[in-house]
């Protein structure tokens, strides 16, 4: 299932105009050019004034104005890719600069989060790929005292010395004068294809910035296992800056990424709170060819269909029978109750995606996710 999202991004026609996470130059580096690369770096112990911490890689510190820090990250914080999707979308509808991207030697274990390899050109060599997380510059195009430029940090979620990436971040978005922060990310649940898309929305510190003042939010009641993206909400938090947390639910049992229907209303939600001018039209039309599929994989299963009407029951009663209950801004994964297992509609429907029908001799009990 892992090469799920090339199949998605070819049926859907759903290739977008992102920044890359590096040039072929940069890719082909081994770890070790890349730390010495660092070492250099911080060998000049300063740029533009600024003392650069230990394992980040700066080209300039930007001066900015009125800026909104935005973040999202690969990897369990993100289900679907929704996440990382939406923030990629953002970049590349403005002029963006890549201004500092972290030493991948200090903060990923390779085993777990490998490099990956592509073909070149022809006549080029293979292409590798080294875990990355980047920071970008957004100016805003309005030249008026309204303008925001934004600060953008994606990536894969760190392995390694959380603590010290978090200070890298809190370091830097002190240094800008980051007004603002905005955590985006994406979880697995129970809720079903069928029923509008939700998004969480908490905030701490609303009270301090008047994009939130007055806004409701609901209160995450979630506990258990945290990944980066709320570590550095909760760092940011301690440092008096008002965060937005933003969260949006996917269904458990639709595993393809990148997972268009889920990110724009994740950026739908990130308009409505901030203002921010993003256009939506062509992602838009991926998430409704992506929701139309996903209706007729599941049609042509019985079991699928099944669990999906059982899973809409278990929705209108809970509609019913209580106030919304807010699932909070992360989940360890979904609690299925008493319904039955999801893991070979999973499997019918990547298979779906994959190839546009079930495969010759597939049976729907013998799938696993």
């Amino acid at each position: 299932m892992s090469d799920s999202g090339d199949a998605f991004d070819e049926r859907f026609n759903f290739r977008l105009e992102i920044p890359a996470t590096s040039d072929d130059v940069a890719a082909n580096e081994l770890p070790e050019q890349t730390a010495r690369a660092g070492a250099r770096t911080r060998s000049r112990r300063t740029v533009d004034g600024w003392r650069v911490p230990e394992g980040l890689n700066v080209a300039r510190v930007p001066v900015l104005r009125r800026p909104i820090l935005v973040y999202a990250f690969e990897g369990w914080n993100d289900a679907g890719e929704a996440a990382s999707t939406a923030v990629r979308v953002l970049v590349s509808q403005r002029e963006h600069d890549r201004i500092a991207w972290v030493d991948p030697e200090e903060f990923f274990v390779f085993t777990e989060t490998r490099p990956t390899v592509r073909p070149a050109r022809k006549g080029q060599r293979r292409l590798i790929t080294w875990p990355a997380i980047e920071f970008f510059v957004c100016p805003d195009p309005d030249q008026s005292e309204d303008a925001r430029d934004l600060l953008v940090v994606v990536g894969s979620e760190p392995d390694l010395r959380w603590g010290r990436f978090a200070d890298i971040v809190v370091d830097l978005a002190r240094r800008v004068g980051v007004e603002l922060v905005v955590a985006l990310g994406s979880l697995n649940t129970d809720i079903p294809h069928t029923v509008p898309v939700h998004v969480s929305r908490s905030a701490t510190n609303a009270d301090r910035h008047d994009l939130l003042r007055g806004q409701r939010f609901t209160r995450s009641n979630y506990r258990g296992p945290t990944g980066i993206v709320g570590i550095l909400a909760s760092r940011l938090g301690d440092r008096r800056y008002p965060v937005l947390s933003l969260w949006g639910h996917a269904p458990h049992y639709v595993s393809a990424s990148p997972n268009p229907q889920i990110a724009v209303r994740i950026l739908r939600e990130l308009v409505k709170v901030t203002g921010l001018q993003v256009d939506l039209e062509s992602l838009d039309a991926s998430a409704a060819r992506f929701t139309d599929q996903v209706r007729e994989a599941v049609s042509r299963d019985p079991e699928a269909a099944e669990y999906v009407r059982d899973l809409e029951r278990q929705y209108r009663s809970s509609r019913r029978d209580e106030e919304e209950d807010d699932i909070g801004d992360e989940d360890s994964g979904p609690t299925d109750g008493d319904l039955p297992s999801g893991a070979a509609m999973v499997d019918a429907i990547e298979q779906f995606l994959r190839f546009g029908q079930r495969p010759p001799g597939s049976n729907a009990s013998s799938g696993e996710e």
